[in-house]
This record gives structure tokens, C-alpha cells and sequence, in this order.
């Protein structure tokens, strides 16, 4: 046993100082990484091509207890790659468990969807979600490490971002937080070394490379245990090494179709990245496209930060442009004065003439190509600003609005409950219940759901009615009285556009009754132009 330990402490002792040893190059891994950002869209795709063929396999299953195992590997698959897909799959898990009685798949489920929420940003939401779940202690054994590390992941993005909560002793201390959920993740684990990083910053990097021997190339897991090694390398001061393996966990990330990374954010800050150059626009449009497909708020600051950066730095190669610009026309002015002294006085030597005029329209040229760049690059950086205006004016509106009608609900339910309180005091008893009775208050509240609902729906998908519209015969079309209200049936379909498709889900989302909005849904079959069996499969897919 102790030749054993020995052995042991040899190879460690070897594999550091290799790695410590090992030279890097990171303008070669730039450049690979610069590759693989190119055929982004070809990892998308072959991604969404795998998960099209679990559908197409669930389809066909049978018994609830492979629809299950297939959904959970679709979950899986969407997990950090499309928010919302994850969120159906992780509640049709739940569905299935319920039927099953599998009290474990039902709490695995519970947690899956908890980890969307984290990864989303929804501290709110996670919080809530968080306590549902109940005390680790009382979950399952085979589910406590899964819990435990959706546990950590929460409290080191409240960390992260400063938001802990003075009620909550373990999002203010970091380290009683590691103490009450660490002890659940397996020790040896690459998943235990990272969280040990990532929550205590602690500095382990062999033990993090010898983890990341252990896991497939590419893969999310490789990606993560980068990161962990990066941010030790960065406790370390070692920045060559902390930039090589941010650079390989953005390879893994992009080619893992990973839309939940931040390691590419950190790179666009690098000294490595120039910041009014091509490959930075690249990787912050690729941080752009990530953010808004998985509807991340969370990364949204970083993000801003980021295109900052650039827009300083493309400001100052603008300023810099404009220096050389004068220099070179001040030099083409006087140039050109040269010219003209020499042309009076050596006005017989016609070639020394043409070569000096071949020199000059060669130098007009040259401006102008660098003045067309300047204004095209110009463009490009006011385009992009407008976009990400828009998109951040866009999402600031939808969340003041629904938190405006939250508000004003409560505002309203407390003058209410004021109301009958008086009304009893006074002995109106009989008002006080005819008031609780009436159903005008909770119209007007369902009224301004409607149309907050109505509003952040169309402005999210403009072409929704127009393309419902095209599913519908001639005469069934349906008219709405503006650009910004749907009709209860366009409500119902809106719904049904965004993964929910159940009618008794439907129902409880719009305050409805399940048969009225089985009427609905028949009667709106009834006027399609296409089988009525594949309207509600068509609509369901209309934003895939």
C-alpha cells in the first residue's frame, strides 16, 4: 500500500511538472478557434439533426417508460441548447414519472427544471423552484449529488453577480455554502474538482488536467473543466495558460452547439483579441446569437460590456485612420507641389513625368480604398448598435409591463381586502359578500393579462397572425381589431406555437374552461386548409 502511494505521488509529481514545462502557442489556437466560430452553423445544425431523430424514435415508443428515457435524452440535448425545448421535455418527464409513480424521475425532473432557471438567469424563479424541491437531506439518496450541484451552480451566480439575499446565509457565505452541498457531489469526480474551483477558487490544475484526460473531446464536460483550469491558472498569474484553455473550452462549447458559454465574453477582453478587428465582431455576434436563442438575461451585461469594449477600441482605430489619413493627404499635397516645381524644371523629361504621376494616381487609390473600409466599417458598428438597442429596449419593455400588472395587482387586491375589511367592521355583511361574490374585478384583471400577454406576444413574433392566417381557408381567416390584440383563438394557438399544448394546460394559463377551449380548437381545425390531424403539429413547429 505505501509502494502503491508512493507511485502515486511520483506520477503526479511527473504529470506537473510536464504540464508546467509544456509551451503553448496561442496564436495557433486562435486560429483553430477562429475555424470552428466559421462552422457554427454546421454544429448547429448536425446538433438539431441528432435531436430531430430522438423525436422521430419517441414517436414511435410505446410504453411511458421509454418515452421517458427518450425524453430525458432530448432534455439532455436542449439543455444548453434551447431553453424552452429543455423546459417542454423536462416537464413532459414530469408527466410521465406522475403516471409511472417514479417518486426519483419525478424529483430528477423537478431539478432539471430548476438547472433552466439557473442557466437562464431566473434567480427569482430558481429561488422558488429551489425550496419546492425541499431539504437535500430529505431527497432521495441517488438524487442528492444532481440537486447539490443545481444548488451550487445557483449560489455561485448569486455570488457572481452580487445579488445574495441577507435571509439566505449560504448566497452571502460562499464557503457555508460549499459546506452544506459539497459534501453530496462524489469526491473524484471531475464534477467535484470543479465546483471546488469554481465556488471556493481554490487552485488545483493537475488534478483538473488529469479530470479533463477523462472526458470526451469535444464535450460540454471538457469545456467546463477548461474553464476551471483557466480561472487557476488566472489565481496563478499565469495568463498564458489561463487565455490557452478559455480559447480550447470556447472550441468545445461552439462545437458541443453550447448556447450556455461564457468563455468566448472573456476571450473578446483578451490582449490576444483585437478589439477593431474582424475576429472580434465575429465572437461577440456568436455571444449575440447564443444570448438570444437561449433567451439568457443573465449574460446580456456581459455581452453589452463586451460590444463596449469593441466599439471603444474600433473608436480609437477610427481616430488613429483619420491621423494617417491627414498625413497621407498632407504628404500627397506636398507631393504634388513637388510635382509641379519639378515638371517646370524639367519639363522635357517625359518619362520621369509619367512615372510620377503612375506614383500618384497609385496613392488616390489607396485612399480611397481606405476611406470606402472606414465607411463601411462605420456602417457595420451603427448597424450592430441599432440591433442591440432594439433587442434591450425590446426585453426592458416586456419586463415592465408584466411587473407593472403584477403591481397593479397587488395594489388592487390590498385596496380590496381593505374594502370588505371596512364592510365587516361597519356590518355590511351582506355587501361584503355580494362584493366577494362579483366577477367584474377579476375580468378587469384577466382584461390587462390579455393585453400585457397580447402585446409581448406579438412584438416577439410580428408574423404570427399573417401565418396563421395562411393555414385557414378564404373565408375563415381571422380579422383581429389591431395589430397588437388577438382573438381568444389566436391566443389559444399563440400558446400552442410555444410548447404548450395541452388544452387543460392551455385552459389554466388563460382562466378559460377545458371544453370552451376544446371548442376553440375544434372549431378552428374545422377552417383550416390543411389536415386537421397536423394544424396543431404545424403551429406547434411554426418557430422551430
Amino acid at each position: 500500500m505505501k509502494a502503491q502511494r508512493i507511485k502515486l505521488l511520483l506520477f503526479s509529481f511527473f504529470v506537473s511538472s510536464l504540464c508546467s514545462a509544456q509551451k503553448v502557442d496561442l496564436e495557433t489556437a486562435m486560429k483553430h478557434l477562429d475555424d470552428v466560430v466559421a462552422k457554427r452553423d454546421v454544429y448547429m445544425q448536425n446538433h438539431q439533426d441528432e435531436i430531430d431523430q430522438l423525436k422521430k424514435t419517441l414517436k414511435t415508443t410505446t410504453f411511458d417508460n421509454d418515452k421517458y428515457v427518450i425524453s430525458k435524452r432530448l432534455y439532455d440535448e436542449y439543455q444548453k441548447f434551447d431553453a424552452d425545448s429543455a423546459l417542454y421535455y423536462a416537464h413532459r418527464c414530469k408527466e410521465l414519472a406522475s403516471d409511472m409513480k417514479q417518486s426519483d424521475l419525478f424529483i430528477q425532473a423537478e431539478i432539471d427544471e430548476l438547472l433552466i432557471s439557473i442557466y437562464r438567469g431566473q434567480y427569482a424563479l430558481a429561488k422558488v423552484q429551489l425550496r419546492d424541491c425541499g431539504p437535500i437531506e430529505k431527497i432521495a439518496p441517488n438524487m442528492q449529488a444532481k440537486y447539490a450541484i443545481a444548488a451550487l451552480e445557483y449560489y455561485m451566480r448569486l455570488q457572481k453577480f452580487s445579488l445574495g439575499d441577507k435571509t439566505d446565509p449560504y448566497s452571502i457565505n460562499i464557503k457555508l455554502c460549499w459546506s452544506k452541498y459539497g459534501k453530496y457531489v462524489p469526491k473524484g469526480s471531475w464534477s467535484y474538482d470543479y465546483y471546488n474551483v469554481m465556488v471556493l477558487g481554490n487552485h488545483a490544475p493537475e488534478r483538473m488536467r488529469l479530470s479533463l484526460k477523462t472526458v470526451p473531446q469535444p464535450s460540454i464536460m471538457a469545456a467546463m473543466i477548461e474553464v476551471a483550469l483557466a480561472k487557476s491558472y488566472h489565481k496563478d498569474g499565469n495568463q498564458t495558460m489561463y487565455y490557452y484553455y478559455l480559447i480550447h473550452s470556447a472550441i468545445n462549447d461552439i462545437s458541443m452547439a453550447n448556447c450556455e458559454a461564457q468563455s468566448l465574453i472573456y476571450l473578446i477582453e483578451s490582449p490576444y483579441v483585437d478589439k477593431d478587428s474582424k475576429r472580434a465582431f465575429d465572437y461577440a455576434m456568436v455571444c449575440t446569437d447564443n444570448a438570444k436563442a437561449y433567451k439568457d438575461m443573465g449574460r446580456s451585461l456581459d455581452i453589452v460590456k463586451a460590444y463596449s469594449i469593441i466599439s471603444k477600441a474600433f473608436e480609437s482605430a477610427l481616430e488613429r485612420r483619420a491621423t494617417y489619413m491627414g498625413i497621407i493627404i498632407a504628404l500627397l499635397v506636398l507631393s504634388l507641389v513637388v510635382i509641379f516645381i519639378e515638371l517646370r524644371l524639367i519639363i522635357k523629361k517625359r518619362g520621369h513625368q509619367t512615372e510620377m504621376m503612375q506614383r500618384v494616381e497609385e496613392m488616390n487609390i489607396k485612399l480611397n480604398e481606405l476611406v470606402k473600409e472606414g465607411d463601411t466599417m462605420r456602417d457595420q458598428l451603427k448597424y450592430n448598435n441599432i440591433r442591440l438597442q432594439d433587442e434591450l429596449k425590446l426585453r426592458n419593455n416586456n419586463f415592465m409591463n408584466v411587473y407593472q400588472l403584477v403591481s397593479r395587482y397587488i395594489s388592487d387586491v390590498q385596496k380590496y381586502k381593505r374594502g370588505i375589511y371596512n364592510m365587516l367592521i361597519a356590518g355590511k355583511v351582506d355587501n361584503a359578500k355580494k362584493s366577494l361574490n362579483s366577477s367584474t374585478a377579476v375580468d378587469e384583471y384577466l382584461q390587462d393579462f390579455y393585453k400585457q400577454f397580447d402585446k409581448a406576444f406579438v412584438q416577439l413574433h410580428p408574423d404570427f397572425i399573417d401565418r396563421f392566417n395562411e393555414l385557414m381557408k378564404p373565408d375563415k381567416k381571422i380579422i383581429v381589431p389591431s395589430a397588437e390584440v388577438l382573438t381568444p383563438e389566436l391566443r389559444i394557438y399563440a400558446l400552442v406555437s410555444l410548447g404548450i399544448t395541452e388544452s387543460v394546460n392551455i385552459a389554466d394559463f388563460l382562466h378559460y374552461s377545458p371544453q370552451t377551449i376544446y371548442n376553440y380548437r375544434l372549431k378552428v381545425r374545422h377552417g383550416s386548409c390543411i389536415d386537421e390531424k397536423e394544424f396543431a403539429d404545424t403551429i406547434e413547429k411554426m418557430y422551430y
